[in-house]
């Protein structure tokens, strides 16, 4: 192999001085630093010269210090401290590493590579992993970085010792690029096979650059943005290997790897999920080269959801992605597009579909909240959808762990196993059942107890919402759904509220229910005012959704019926492109917050115990929480079964 021999960097960090290897004074961070995700602190000096930033090639809307913008999404551009562009491939002198020694640790991770291959590094199955090995012999810089793969593989599947083979990746990555990079240009040119080893490394790199960007959980989307192009240069490092070889590589022995890669790049999805982003971008005016590059990643992404051509493949395609997208679309990312930040989320979707794979995870769903989050209201309706079926998939993943559990033996369930409730209008039938299953959900709560503190005042409230329910009924656009049991068809649960779309004509508090018989009506009034305070204070007479009551049965609660109509609730409110505002006790935050509602005021007021003592001798307190259509959280809150505040 020939070698350039090199100078001592004198300009470069402290880190590499410290680490005796050459610098190639890349500012803010040099290469060696970023690949091994170490601080890259530069030495200061009295002129400032040691500070002026190094001159780097400037990729496609990222600027040469690394800063870009984020066109139509939240509060600014992403400043040059979020950037951490990854190194790309192309080969250029660093450094010359002395080659470190081989030990039984190195044995261990070859072996692990051998006999569980397709497990560590899905492209190399059984067809392709006599030709990684065989490169990997020829080469070594190849011959580390699949070390280091086997390495960061171990780092995840045990758990114990993390540490521990996450540095010995960390290591041999590092040397391996030192190894790379200190190679002549002329030894690539000299012939196309020595261009082989390159594209399997940069393949391998490009794999470990994803796993690496996938682990992090940084809810700064302009960081998340940062690293995921970062990711994206080291893995479309391969263009730069292959330039202008392209026809000739596919003639050697990665004729095969190349063949399936082509049939992968020509597929066409089949399936609906992606129709919705197809649709909105098909109307959004891109540039011919914009559009058409959009539509093959969506198709791609299609490809995943339809599981074709087959489960292996699609592993395969998934992780390939980022290289496989064309250019005018990596472009798109890279300055932050919003169009592509809606597709984005349905490939960090199509990430939490295949989840099971070692270095995916809990990753999707992370990234397509953090995007979600991000968009600004007026992209949200582009993202509605990807978000929805990752709530589908995790209430299933839900029911399933719960199915899996209930069938352990000794299994003593806390919660039933959720029904197919029918979610539905009620008719003026079922009101009085209405009034009794709010009796019964809200007995828990002292407050009830101290506004309505005899049984006959009980009884007075009983008789009162009945009536009170049955001339809601009367009106056909007024919020109330019930969830009733298919099998017994009674009434388990249900929910009601107020928004532009479902009015109530008279609040309930504001109603006659004050001068019923037995109403203590200084608690009543007290409660109503504060609530009314906070409401003003926290919200204001923003247009919204007000969810009054989500009360179950204590007899079904656990069984998914309030969850259910907490989402239908949602999904209309979705739908009307309006947020959900609530008043919650505070046992109840936490199920709210599963759904994705976050506490923005409380109040609290002095209340005697439910003994009917006349002394102020418990403080009563409630959360004012509100819920965006593209904020929402999981919707795994199987106990969303009990009523969400006090009666009103």
């Amino acid at each position: 192999m020939l070698r350039r021999r090199h100078k001592k960097s004198r300009k470069g960090c402290l880190e590499c001085k410290r680490r005796h290897i050459k610098c190639d004074e890349t500012r803010p961070r040099c290469i060696n630093c970023s690949t091994a995700q170490r601080e890259c602190p530069y030495p200061v000096t009295g002129d400032g010269a040691e500070n002026a930033p190094a001159e780097v090639p400037a990729s496609p809307g990222i600027s040469p210090t690394g800063s870009g913008s984020v066109s139509g999404l939240g509060p600014g551009p992403i400043s040059s401290e979020d950037i951490e562009i990854l190194p790309e491939v192309p080969p250029f002198p660093t450094a010359e590493y002395e080659s470190p020694k081989v030990d039984m640790v190195h044995m261990e991770l070859l072996n692990h590579f051998l006999t569980d291959g397709a497990m560590v590094y899905p492209l190399a199955v059984a067809r392709a992993r006599s030709i990684v090995m065989e490169q990997a012999l020829r080469e070594s810089y190849l011959m580390h970085q699949i070390l280091a793969i086997s390495a960061r593989h171990l780092s995840i599947i045990r758990p114990h010792n993390e540490t521990f083979y996450h540095t010995q990746a960390m290591q041999l990555q590092t040397h391996a690029l030192s190894l790379f990079n200190s190679i002549d240009i002329s030894y690539f040119e000299a012939s196309v096979d020595n261009r082989v080893p390159g594209f399997i490394f940069s393949a391998v790199l490009g794999f470990h650059g994803l796993c690496d960007m996938l682990s992090h959980r940084n809810e700064d989307f302009p960081s998340v943005l940062a690293r995921f192009v970062g990711y994206l240069h080291l893995h479309r490092g391969v263009y730069h290997i292959m330039e202008g070889h392209w026809e000739e590589i596919q003639e050697t022995d990665l004729k095969p790897i190349f063949d399936e890669g082509m049939f992968w790049f020509q597929m066409v999805g089949k399936g609906h999920e992606c129709d919705d982003i197809r649709e909105r971008i098909e109307l959004a005016g891109l540039e011919t080269d914009e559009l058409e590059a959009t539509c093959k990643a969506i198709d791609l992404l299609q490809c995943v959801f339809d599981g074709q051509p087959d489960p292996v493949s699609v592993i395969h395609v998934l992780i390939s992605w980022g290289a496989m997208v064309p250019k005018p679309f990596i472009n798109m990312v890279e300055t932050g597009r919003p169009e592509a930040m809606a597709v984005l989320a349905y490939y960090f979707l199509a990430l939490h579909r295949l989840r099971h794979v070692w270095m995916i995870g809990d990753a999707g769903q992370f990234l397509l909240r953090v995007v979600v989050d991000y968009l600004n209201p007026e992209w949200s309706a582009w993202v509605e959808k990807p978000y929805r079926l990752l709530m589908d998939y995790l209430e299933g993943d839900a029911l399933e762990s719960q199915h899996q559990l209930s069938n352990e033996p000794g299994y003593s369930p806390g919660l039933t196993m959720a029904r197919d409730f029918t979610i539905l209008r009620p008719t003026a039938a079922d009101a009085a059942r209405i009034a009794e299953i709010h009796l019964a959900a809200m007995d828990s709560n002292p407050l009830l107890h101290v506004q309505f503190p005899t049984p006959e005042s009980l009884e007075a409230l009983r008789a009162f919402l009945a009536t009170y329910t049955a001339s809601q009924l009367d009106n056909p656009v007024s919020g109330v759904l019930v969830a009733r049991d298919p099998e017994t068809g009674g009434v388990a649960s249900f929910a009601k509220w107020d928004s532009p779309s479902h009015p109530e004509n008279v609040k309930l508090e504001s109603g006659d229910l004050q001068y019923s018989e037995g109403c203590s009506r200084e608690f009543l009034d007290g409660y109503v005012a504060l609530a009314e305070e906070a409401k003003a204070r926290s919200f204001g007479d923003k247009a919204c959704y007000r969810l009054s009551f989500v009360c179950t049965d204590p007899a079904n609660q656990g069984q998914g019926a309030g969850r259910l109509l907490t989402r239908r609730v949602l999904e209309m409110a979705a739908a009307d492109g309006l947020p959900v505002y609530l008043e919650s006790t505070e046992v109840a935050v936490p199920m709210y917050e599963k759904f994705g509602f976050k506490a923005i005021d409380a109040f609290e007021m002095e209340i005697p115990t439910r003994s009917g003592s006349t002394a102020l001798s418990e403080i009563y307190r409630e959360v004012c929480m509100l819920w965006h259509p593209t904020k929402a959280a999981s919707s795994q809150a199987d106990g969303m079964d009990v009523c969400h505040g006090t009666i009103f």
